[in-house]
């Protein structure tokens, strides 16, 4: 389960003053929306959706959370909701987890939770082609909202668990936040109760004041019931009253308080360091009272003016960001919702360095200063509106498309913070009305208002090595109030370029072969290059496509291979063309397509996605990247300025450490491996970056090319010829290299102590090579590693408490040689490792023996072939899947029998596996432990 914290970086909507001009019409509910409220006060929520097919959403929402806590309490809203899955009235113990599993309901993405400071709230999503199952859902929820048993033996299992979800979250991010919440947020209960709460209380806490939070808060004027998928409304209606209400109405409950954050005239300030805190990070906060729920048209259009404020802010920030000479990484200035009772106008930056703090500061608060005198221009509305627009015409296009899980959201947040539903074709039709009619006046008087002498807050965060760097709390101070002098304009600089500056000439389609059986078609092309095409309807407006070739930054040595690894990075952030990537960008607003080329160490290629109408630009992008890559030296300073300062405090942080620690020892310490340090950063070479991409996007000829989505193939064979069949070509093709990386022979075992922090991270490794890849064995294995994970889950976090959770992941590379890895990784308590260990390799020599239980086996594939029903329905898996059948000269129509094999697990076939595979000879110990 999760708790939240609210995140401090706040980007939402923002303010106008001129509503006059607009009607106040109250926003409907959605017509496909069924709102009802039973007689003791528990509300509900029923939308059919038929995307995913056969599955619902179902959620059961509490209006309370941790900020209801009593001192003693503190950490309790979130372990109760641990305690709903672990024993209700009807189901015992972890019946309800076994239940869901065997149901093919995964534990974690189908199954979850969180808690907040405010609300509280379930997620499961079920399978509605089994009605045994879906109204066993809503028995779940009922137990959920009235029937959690708490038994005293299970209570204090799970306080292992939760101080386990507790260590893992503590770092230089939860000591800083510890310092400054107080400061920030001073005077309220907010301060005080961050949902995870305190280790002390959550294995001190006793049972009835555990029990006590819930009879006062679960009750059903704070709750409902969310139900949205594949389901009959009537039908569904009529399970929620039979499950909800029967739950009696609450006699004398206790007020629900709204907790508010008192209103300050001083500036708070928070300048704090942490040995481990990798970056200087600076927010700045000018509070002011919530804006109303949006109930009416004339607020809705409000919204979206206070929208395209954070929109042109953000784009101005982010041109700042692309130049060398800015002193932060990052920028960001925006309104939106803060925490309780109020709204903010925050500003946040990632200064490259700590020397940068102030110049970052003074950089955020002179481009406000800017927009203040100024406002901003035209053209910037203007790419806004078009940007949103464009997101939401593509919302709408896939209106009947649309994943239940993302309805289901907005229901949620109708039901806690009054969100107004009125559903996608009004929202659409709000958009055209209002946008084109927003005025600059509007919006560049919005920035006035929310800056402030009172209600302002700081907070700086760095690492403990910039101590002598920070301004003091004076300098702070007398930045924000300091007057500023008349400022240049903005210079909204924007080039008349073409994307391509030559014009391709078209090839043709020499050969076209059908594979009826998956409605794929396969094109060879004038210049070699082979075009995978598959059309399908999963979505309305949505294509995916990709390009993949060998060769890679295996083909390099040395310093080149640093290059090469780096170069589709260093490039593609240089623009295209005649275009840098500012001017780029700016070009290509209002268009909703993507493009993004990459080198890794044995292929090169790219992957892209588009709408129909922006299709011919995502080709223009898509010939670009071979044709007409762009050298900037400008942007290639920004790259190495960013990546100093990912790197100058990676050293401090305990989880990197140890991350390019296992990285390096994983490869048998291959120099190709080895960390890349700060000292590093002078081998990387535009010159040499450049040439290497031209070098391995030059042939198209050897590519494969993959499209799928809605298109006709009428439709994109002329977009094909044009800027694929045109690409330049060569009768030879490369391939990859093998440099030697291989995985280490075991038995090895390391210790690792860094991190002030009383938590372990252990990684565990089998490996190994194989005469033969097969297709199967892969298979085999990954279902292996899923019972194991499932498995191990039982006996590490629910009867050991000694962990939040576990996870064994394996797989079969075939580059340089067939070769596999299995790993397993969990956190715990430092005193725990050989405990945990040992269960583990216990486990291991159990399974080899008898192989996983039967029970493990069918959650498996209930799972999996759940999980394949909903991924043969979209884009993403067919482009995949058509792209490395073709690529590996597989046969493309074995993607129909993933079920069957799927299926052909079983206990005899994961004795097999695990006996091929976990050789506890060859086990590679890793083990990360606080500093001594």
């Amino acid at each position: 389960m999760k708790y939240i914290v609210l995140t401090l970086f706040i980007a939402a909507a923002v303010i106008s003053h001129t509503e006059a001009q607009t009607i106040a019409k109250t926003l409907p509910v959605s017509k496909d929306i069924k709102i009802g409220k039973l007689a003791n006060g528990l509300t509900y929520y029923i939308r059919r959706n038929l995307e995913p097919r056969n599955r619902a959403e179902l959620r059961l929402v509490v209006n309370a959370g941790s900020v209801l806590e009593t001192d003693k309490q503190a950490g309790l809203a979130h372990f109760v909701e641990h305690m709903a899955f672990n024993g209700t009235a009807h189901f015992k113990k972890n019946e309800l987890v076994n239940f869901l599993e065997k149901s093919g309901v995964h534990f974690g993405a189908d199954l979850n939770a969180y808690t907040s400071f405010d609300e509280t709230v379930y997620e499961l999503q079920v399978p509605t082609d089994s009605p045994l199952v879906f109204k066993q859902g809503m028995q779940i929820l009922e137990d959920w909202a009235q029937g959690v048993s708490f038994e005293h033996t299970e209570i204090d299992k799970e306080r292992g668990v939760i101080v386990e979800e507790w260590r893992l979250g503590r770092g230089a991010d939860a000591r800083l936040r510890d310092r400054y919440f107080p400061i920030l947020l001073k005077g309220s209960q907010y301060a005080k109760r961050i949902p995870i709460g305190t280790k002390q209380n959550i294995d001190t806490a006793h049972y009835q004041t555990l029990t006590s939070f819930y009879k006062d808060w679960y009750r059903p004027d704070l709750q409902a019931v969310v139900v949205v998928g594949d389901i009959d409304v009537a039908e569904t209606e009529q399970l929620i009253m039979a499950h909800f209400g029967k739950i009696p109405k609450a006699i004398a409950p206790k007020k629900r308080t709204r907790f508010l954050i008192p209103s300050h005239t001083d500036t708070r300030t928070a300048i704090l360091t942490d040995p481990e805190q990798p970056y200087s990070i600076i927010q700045v906060y000018y509070t002011r009272p919530e804006l109303p729920v949006i109930k009416t048209e004339t607020q809705y259009r409000q919204s979206l003016v206070r929208s395209l404020f954070n929109e042109m802010m953000s784009a101005r920030l982010d041109e700042i960001a692309q130049k060398p000479e800015a002193p932060f990484l990052f920028g960001s200035s925006s309104y939106g919702k803060f925490i309780g009772n109020l709204d903010a106008f925050s500003l946040l930056s990632v200064a490259k360095s700590g020397r940068e703090i102030q110049a970052s500061l003074t950089a955020l608060l002179t481009e406000n200063e800017r927009v203040k005198q100024y406002g901003f221009q035209q053209s910037e509305l203007d790419r806004a509106v078009k940007n949103m627009l464009s997101r939401i015409e593509n919302r709408y296009r896939e209106r009947d498309k649309t994943k239940s899980a993302e309805h289901v959201q907005e229901l949620v947040n109708n039901y806690l913070h009054g969100e107004a539903i009125p559903g996608i074709a009004y929202e659409y039709a709000l958009y055209r009305q209002y946008l084109p009619g927003i005025t600059l006046k509007e919006i560049n008087g919005l920035i006035a208002d929310w800056i402030r002498t009172t209600d302002r807050s700081v907070v700086i965060t760095a690492p403990e090595k910039e101590k002598n760097n920070l301004p003091a709390q004076a300098t702070v101070i007398a930045l924000l109030n300091k007057p500023f002098g008349k400022l240049d304009r903005y210079i909204d600089k924007i080039s008349s370029s073409p994307l391509l500056p030559v014009a391709p000439v078209a090839g043709k389609t020499l050969a076209e072969k059908k594979y009826e059986a998956i409605n794929t078609t396969e094109w060879t092309l004038s210049n070699g290059a082979r075009v995978i095409l598959k059309p399908t309807d999963f979505k309305n407006d949505e294509i995916e496509f990709s390009a993949i070739s060998w060769g890679g930054a295996s083909l390099y040595d040395g310093d080149d291979f640093l290059n090469a690894s780096n170069a589709a990075m260093i490039v593609s952030s240089g623009g295209m063309g005649d275009m840098d990537m500012q001017a780029m960008q700016k070009a290509l607003s209002g268009k909703n397509c993507f493009v993004g080329p990459g080198i890794n160490t044995y292929m090169q290629g790219l992957n892209g996605r588009s709408t129909q109408k922006d299709l011919a630009t995502a080709f223009e992008l898509l010939n670009g990247s071979f044709t007409a890559p762009r050298k900037d030296p400008q942007m290639f300073e920004v790259i190495r300025q960013q990546v100093q300062a990912q790197l100058q405090n990676k050293d401090k942080d305990p989880a990197s450490v140890f991350g390019d620690s296992v990285n390096y020892i994983m490869s048998n310490y291959h120099p190709l491996r080895k960390p890349f340090t700060v000292n590093d950063i002078g081998r990387l070479n535009l010159d040499k970056a450049y040439g290497i991409y031209r070098q391995r996007f030059s042939n198209a000829g050897q590519f494969i090319f993959t499209f799928v989505g809605n298109f006709s193939l009428d439709s994109i064979r002329p977009l094909v010829e044009k800027y694929i069949a045109s690409l330049p070509a060569t009768a030879t093709g490369d391939s990859w290299r093998d440099v030697g990386i291989r995985y280490p022979a075991g038995p090895i075992s390391k210790l690792f102590y860094k991190g002030k922090e009383n938590k372990a991270s252990v990684r565990l490794f089998f490996t190994g090579t194989l005469s033969a890849y097969q297709e199967d064995q892969d298979r085999l294995l990954g279902q292996l590693c899923a019972a194991m994970t499932i498995r191990l889950r039982e006996l590490m976090r629910e009867d050991a408490g000694g962990v939040y959770g576990v996870s064994v992941n394996g797989g079969i590379s075939r580059e340089p040689v067939n070769s596999y890895s299995i790993g397993v990784s969990f956190g715990c308590a430092p005193a725990n490792v050989d405990k945990l260990v040992a269960i583990v390799t216990e486990e291991i020599r159990r399974t080899r023996q008898e192989g996983v239980s039967q029970q493990n086996v069918d959650k498996v594939i209930a799972e999996q072939t759940r999980s394949l029903e909903n991924s043969v329905k979209e884009n993403s898996y067919w482009r995949y899947r058509l792209e490395q059948q073709f690529f590996r000269n597989n046969d493309p129509l074995s993607i129909l029998t993933a079920d069957k094999r799927i299926r052909a697990f079983s206990v005899e076939k994961s004795k097999e596996t695990a006996n091929s595979f976990l050789n506890e000879n060859n086990l590679i110990k890793l083990v990360l432990l606080p500093e001594k």
